[in-house]
This record gives C-alpha cells, structure tokens and sequence, in this order.
C-alpha cells in the first residue's frame, strides 16, 4: 500500500513539474518588435529545413478524411530576399495520392507591426485558404491564430509549433470553438542532401 501511495506521488508530482514546463514555454511567448527580432528567434528554434511525420489523419480538417495512414512533408525556407519565410507542405497516402498539398508566407507588417501569414492548398482536391496572426514567439514555441475556409466551411484554429529537441517539432492543431477537436504530429528534421562536387 505504502508503495502504491509513494508511485502515486511520484506521478502527480511529475505531472505538475510537466503543467508547469508547458505553462513555462506558453508564459515566455510574446509579440516580436521587428521582423529582425522574429527571425532571430525563429532561428534559435532551429525551423528552417524540411521536416516529416508518419501517422494517420483525424477528423481536424474538413477537406481531409479520417483514420487515413499518410506522410507530411514541411519546408520552412528563407526567401532570397530575406522578406519572407516560405513554407510548403504535402501530405501523400502510402500509395503515392495527395490528400494535400499547399503552400504559406509569413512576412512583417510595417503598419500594424505584426507579423501575418497567409496559406493555401488543395485538401482533397478542393480549395483551402486561411490568413494567420501571431500571437505570441518565443526560443522554443509559437503560438498563431488561423482562419481557415475549407469545403464551404469557415473555422478558427490554435496552431502551436514546439520545438522538443535539436531535429524534432511538433505542430498542435487545435480548433476554437471545438477544443476536444485537435491533433498534434512531431516532425523529425531530414539531413541536407549533399551536393556532388
């Protein structure tokens, strides 16, 4: 019984060390001042690459069907004007079909000092598209709220990037008006392909 009570303390208190750390990454978020800010913490994260996941749909997007086995691709790239952050994504079934593809630019606003961001695609062969504001960055997470309008259908969504170690990230989904309808993928960074000399 004694053992069964000290393992039942040791777990609570790991899940409160756990609340708390989370707490701690979502507390140190905040509103970057310049695009130069943003990007220096964009690159302290380590973003830039391109980035996989292997997993099965869930019922988050409306354009995307459920319990499907797919690999995710994510580019996050610099533009060669250094303006813009171009990111890409694709999503493929194990026999090769899409079941998304699409492509997104975020980029400081000199007016309202904010950084935006703009993304659209094809799920499933229809039509997506959603502008995104950040809420809040910090070295390690980043917080945005995305509108998107998909299959006739307008929501908002939480999207969270967590960076958990030098090659893994994870992205939460988390819809607005349905919190119980989310999802969360950790992506593991691909090695640069070496160019032949």
């Amino acid at each position: 019984m004694k053992n069964i009570i000290c393992s039942l303390a040791l777990l609570l208190s790991v899940s409160i060390l756990n609340a708390d750390h989370h707490k701690k990454d979502e507390s140190n978020l905040k509103l970057p001042t310049s695009w130069k800010e943003y990007l220096s913490l964009k690159k302290k994260q380590k973003a830039f690459g391109i980035w996989t996941y292997r997993g099965r749909t869930s019922s988050m997007w409306e354009g995307i069907p459920e319990a499907i086995e797919y690999s995710h691709t994510h580019t996050l790239q610099m533009s060669a004007n250094g303006s813009k952050i171009l990111s890409s994504e694709v999503m493929k079934t194990k026999d090769g079909a899409i079941l998304s593809t699409g492509t997104g630019m975020e980029t400081w606003d000199a007016k309202r000092k904010k950084i935006f961001s703009s993304h659209s695609g094809y799920d499933g062969g229809k039509l997506y598209t959603g502008p995104s504001e950040l809420i809040g960055i910090g070295e390690s997470a980043e917080k945005w709220k995305y509108t998107e309008t998909s299959s006739g259908k307008t929501y908002e969504v939480i999207v969270t990037r967590k960076t958990k170690a030098l090659n893994k990230r994870s992205h939460t989904f988390m819809r607005v008006k349905n919190p119980d309808s989310s999802t969360t993928s950790t992506f593991t960074r691909q090695p640069k392909k070496k160019t032949k000399k």
